[in-house]
This record gives C-alpha cells, sequence and structure tokens, in this order.
C-alpha cells in the first residue's frame, strides 16, 4: 500500500504538468485593454459554412452550460468568402428574430449535412418562411435590416482586430485566442478554454 502511495505521488506531479498549456503553441496571449466585468468573455469566431465548427457544436454548447455562472459566452461569425457573407447575415437576422435556438441548429443542418444552396437572397429568405416565420418579416429582416447591416460590421472589426484567419478560432477576456488548430482536438480545445478561463478569472481576482 505504501508502494502504492509513493508511485502516485511521484506521478502526481507529472499528471499535472499534462495540464498545462504553453503560450505560443497552445494559445496566444493578446495585448488588449479589457475592463473586468463578473463573468469572463468567451466569443467563439465561427461559420455555418465551417464543417468543423458544425463538429464541436455540441461539445461547445454542453461546455458554455457548463461554464454559465463564469462565463458569458457568445458568437462572431466571419466572412471569409461570398457564401459565408449569407451565413453571416443568416446568424444575425435569427438573432434579430430572437429565434437563434431554433434556427442555429436548422442553419448548420441545411449547409452542412443536407448541403442545401443558401448563397442568395432569395434562398435565404425562403429558408426563414419554410421555418414559419412571415414572408415579408424575413424579407424585410434579412434584406433591409440596418441592425443586422451594423452587426456585420462590429464582426469584420473584431475579425481584423484579433486577426482571426482560422474558424473556429476562440478570443478569451480580450487576453487569449486559440483555435481548433492549436489545440489539435476537440477534447483538448475544451481543456485549454478551461484553463484560459480559470486565468482570466485569477487575473480579474487580482
Amino acid at each position: 500500500m505504501l508502494k502504492r502511495l509513493l508511485v502516485l505521488f511521484l506521478l502526481f506531479p507529472m499528471l499535472a504538468r499534462a495540464e498545462d498549456f504553453v503560450a505560443g503553441k497552445d494559445y496566444e496571449v493578446i495585448n488588449s485593454s479589457h475592463t473586468p466585468a463578473n463573468k469572463v468573455l468567451v466569443t467563439e469566431f465561427f461559420s455555418f459554412g465551417c464543417p468543423w465548427c458544425y463538429r464541436i457544436e455540441a461539445t461547445l454548447n454542453q461546455w458554455a452550460k457548463q461554464q454559465d455562472k463564469k462565463v458569458q459566452f457568445s458568437r462572431v461569425p466571419v466572412i471569409f468568402n461570398k457564401d459565408w457573407a449569407y451565413y453571416a447575415k443568416a446568424y444575425y437576422t435569427a438573432d434579430l428574430l430572437n429565434m437563434s435556438d431554433k434556427l442555429n441548429p436548422l442553419l448548420f443542418k441545411a449547409i452542412q449535412v443536407d448541403k442545401t444552396p443558401l448563397n442568395t437572397d432569395q434562398a435565404m429568405v425562403s429558408f426563414f418562411t419554410n421555418q414559419g416565420i412571415d414572408k415579408d418579416t424575413a424579407e424585410s429582416a434579412f434584406t433591409h435590416s440596418t441592425t443586422v447591416d451594423m452587426k456585420i460590421n462590429e464582426g469584420n472589426a473584431q475579425m481584423a482586430r484579433f486577426h482571426i484567419n482560422v474558424v473556429p478560432s476562440f478570443i478569451i477576456n480580450g487576453q487569449y485566442k486559440t483555435d481548433l488548430q492549436m489545440a489539435q482536438s476537440e477534447e483538448r480545445l475544451v481543456k485549454i478554454l478551461d484553463y484560459l478561463v480559470n486565468k482570466s478569472t485569477q487575473k480579474q481576482a487580482s
């Protein structure tokens, strides 16, 4: 028994070190001003057109729910090409209509699983009306909303500010950045997010 405890004691530092992550490899430190808040702000930069964003969606949503008391989770749809511009507008349109919880999973499925071409105004308006939204309301929100246009511009500004060039990417409290490429796996990504959230929490407390 004593021998077993000794082995565990010797192994413990190795296991602890295995959970340490390295700046410049697993995440980046950002030189950005940030106003401390009650919760750590975690922002995912994503797109409905990104297969990996779709694959980690369930895990990420579960993680966000578990972190609810200390994390404020938000998303910014990125625009890397013409099709993704329609997807970003669809994300903000769903938010404007207070239907994000229902429509975001359906948009992901339509684009990633069903391969539905949603790369025109007409196609997107039809998508919204097929979900029971009045056609005039859908058309007004998607094609004529200054709020949606403003959100698109804000998202583009954040992309430029944080140098977002891959998705999914994550900004933690304006202090750290990581992405799935750096994490190398879905499971490791969650651990890095936990690590950076705790790191930000400790900074705010100090």
